[in-house]
């Protein structure tokens, strides 16, 4: 079996969080009011299904479609804007020299993801790509199903493979997955504390090191 290296999209591949992060403040408060905006808390990590869904849990009476517009218009603004994280796609290069297979795990749509990974230079050495966003019958993060089916798509060993994640519902869906699941901490928005990984990595470089201790040969 194969050994994989699954990514997450949002504040791995592509530094957003932050962006995310001051568009979700503003919108959501405006969109869902300031008590269902509080009771949200981060939604780092949640497709815009998702947010509507927790939204009209608290009591949020906004339309879905009206919501899942607005915030897929905005999507495309950031997403353009937003750098691909330095050092990542040196990561990529390497561990295709390493042996290991490529995938790729979003929260996001396909329209969403489509601003960003024709930018990646790996793009091509991606074997698979989920996107959790289109996708009704995978539970999205932090079920760990997305990346239970990366790993039967790539035919990897689970015990032999590695996520890199930056979201505690990444995380928590990573380890679900029974994968060695690397926390990176390069693009977290000031106060988000990560919980639950393996390992934390501040840079791509941390990356490799990771990965070069707990990999067997």
């Amino acid at each position: 079996m194969e050994r994989a290296f699954i990514f997450d999209m949002d504040g791995v591949v592509v530094d957003s969080a932050r962006a995310w992060k001051i568009h979700n403040d503003a919108f959501l408060h405006k969109t869902f009011g300031k008590e269902v905006f509080e009771k949200l808390g981060s939604v780092a990590g949640l497709g815009v299904i998702q947010i509507w869904e927790m939204a009209a849990a608290h009591g949020a009476a906004v339309d879905k479609g009206d919501f899942i517009k607005k915030y897929n218009y905005d999507a495309r603004n950031i997403y353009s804007r937003t750098p691909i994280t330095p050092g990542v796609e040196y990561l990529a290069q390497w561990l295709t020299k390493e042996g290991f297979v490529l995938g790729l795990v979003t929260a996001a749509n396909e329209t969403f993801a489509n601003h960003v990974l024709p930018r990646l230079a790996f793009r091509d050495q991606l074997r698979t790509i989920i996107f959790l966003g289109d996708r009704t019958d995978i539970k999205p993060k932090p079920a760990p199903d997305g990346y239970i089916e990366a790993l039967r798509r790539l035919n990897a060993e689970p015990r032999q493979s590695i996520i890199l994640e930056d979201s505690n519902f990444g995380i928590k869906a990573g380890k679900a997955s029974g994968v060695y699941t690397i926390g990176y901490r390069g693009n977290l928005v000031l106060g988000y504390t990560q919980e639950g990984a393996d390992a934390y990595a501040d840079s791509m470089d941390d990356v490799i090191n990771i990965v070069e201790k707990s990999t067997p040969r």
